[in-house]
C-alpha cells in the first residue's frame, strides 16, 4: 500500500505507542484533529496531524477513515457500527427474565442504530458492517427491532455476532455452546444463508470478510477460510467483534498471550463457564496469518466500545466506538 491514510474525528484523539484513543478533554475548548498514517511499502508508522477547524464535541461521534487502496477500480464506502447494545424485552421471554436482567439495566437508545442507518443512506454507501454487541441478549424483542430498523433503510449490509448478542446471562453450557444454540435458535435469520461463523461478499473489489471470534476463539475451520479468501488476491478487509491483539492493548482481545481462566475478570459477573486455560492454537496461527496477508485493507472490530487505532507490521487495525453512544465510522476507498 502507498499513499497516506488519513483518519479524521468529530472528537479528539491522542497517540501513544502507536495507539489511537480518545482523549478526555473539555468540551468547550475540543478542537477536531486528524491523524495520518505514512502508508508505503513496508512502513505504515502513525503520525499526528494538524488540528481541523475547530467543532463542538458531541456523542454524536463521526470518524472517518480515507485509504488508497492498490487494485480497486473505483472509490468504495462502508460504515463500520458495533456495540450498539439494544435491551429491549417483553412477555415473549419472560422465562429468561432472571438471564437478561442484569444487561437490561443499561439499554440504549432505540433509535440510535437508525441515525447510523440514515448517515449510511445518505451518505450512499455500499455497505454497512455490523461487527456484533448490536443486541446485548438474544430475546425476540431485540431481535425485531433490529430486523425492523435495518428493513426501514433498505441498504446493504452485513452482520457477524458479539458476545453479547448470544448470551443469557445464567445460561448452561460454554461460552462455543451457548453461541451455537442462540445462533440457531434466534440470530441464524440475519445471516441470511450464510455460514454464521465465516463468509465473504466481494463489494466492488474488495473482499470483505466475516469472521465469528465472539468466543475469543479462531477455529482451524475459520484459519483455512481466510487463508483461501486471501488467496483469492482481491483487496481483503476483516470484520469481527473482538480486536486482534497488539502491544499495549489489553486482556479481552483476540490472541492475547495471556488470555485464560486465570486471567479472566467477569465469569462471575457474567455468570458464564470461565474462559478456557488458553485459546485454541489456531488463533494464534489465525493471528499471524492475518498479520502476514500482503492485500489486507484493514481489520475492522468493535468490543471495547471506544476508538482504538493500532498496528502490527503493514497491518492496520480499527477497533470502533460504541454506536449505544451514537457514533458509527465511516470509511472511504480510493483506487492508489
Amino acid at each position: 500500500m502507498t499513499g497516506t491514510v488519513e483518519w479524521i474525528c468529530n472528537f479528539p484523539m491522542t497517540q501513544k505507542n502507536g495507539i489511537i484513543t480518545p482523549m478526555r478533554t473539555n468540551r468547550r475548548n475540543f478542537i477536531g484533529t486528524t491523524f495520518a498514517f505514512a502508508a508505503t511499502a513496508g512502513c505504515m508508522a502513525p503520525r499526528c496531524g494538524t488540528a481541523k477547524a475547530a467543532k463542538p464535541f458531541s456523542l454524536d461521534g463521526r470518524c472517518t477513515l480515507r485509504m488508497p487502496v492498490p487494485g480497486i477500480p473505483g472509490p468504495v464506502n462502508f460504515f463500520v457500527v458495533g456495540d450498539t447494545h439494544f435491551g429491549l424485552h417483553d412477555a415473549r421471554d419472560d422465562k429468561h427474565a432472571d438471564n437478561y436482567k442484569r444487561m437490561a439495566q443499561w439499554p440504549s437508545p432505540k433509535d440510535v442504530l437508525a441515525k447510523a442507518l440514515k448517515r449510511a443512506k445518505d451518505a450512499k454507501t455500499d455497505m454497512v458492517l455490523l461487527v456484533g454487541d448490536i443486541i446485548s441478549f438474544p430475546t425476540l424483542a431485540n431481535l425485531d427491532h433490529l430486523r425492523a430498523e435495518l428493513d426501514r433503510f433498505n441498504i446493504p449490509w452485513l452482520y457477524v455476532a458479539g458476545n453479547h448478542d448470544w448470551h443469557f446471562e445464567g445460561d448452561s453450557g460454554s461460552d462455543l455452546e451457548q453461541r451455537s444454540r442462540w445462533i440457531e435458535r434466534r440470530l441464524k435469520p440475519l445471516y441470511k444463508g450464510e455460514n454464521p461463523l465465516m463468509y465473504s461478499r466481494l463489494v466492488k473489489g474488495v473482499r470483505m470478510v466475516m469472521i465469528d471470534n465472539s468466543a475469543y476463539h479462531v477455529t482451524p475451520e475459520q484459519l483455512a477460510f481466510w487463508k483461501a479468501e486471501a488467496a483469492k488476491g482481491d483487496p481483503i478487509a476483516l470484520f469481527m467483534h473482538i480486536p486482534l491483539w497488539v502491544e499495549g492493548w489489553n486482556i479481552t482481545t483476540c490472541g492475547h498471550p495471556r488470555w485464560g481462566a486465570a486471567t479472566d475478570p467477569y465469569w462471575e459477573i457474567e455468570r458464564r463457564e470461565r474462559w478456557a486455560e488458553r485459546l485454541m492454537p489456531s488463533t494464534y496461527a489465525f493471528r499471524e496469518a492475518v498479520f502476514g496477508t500482503p492485500n489486507l485493507v484493514g481489520v475492522f472490530t468493535g468490543h471495547n466500545h471506544k476508538l482504538m487505532v493500532g498496528q502490527e507490521g503493514n497491518a492496520l487495525l480499527f477497533s470502533v466506538p460504541a454506536n449505544r453512544d451514537g457514533s458509527c465510522m465511516e470509511v472511504q476507498l480510493s483506487p492508489a
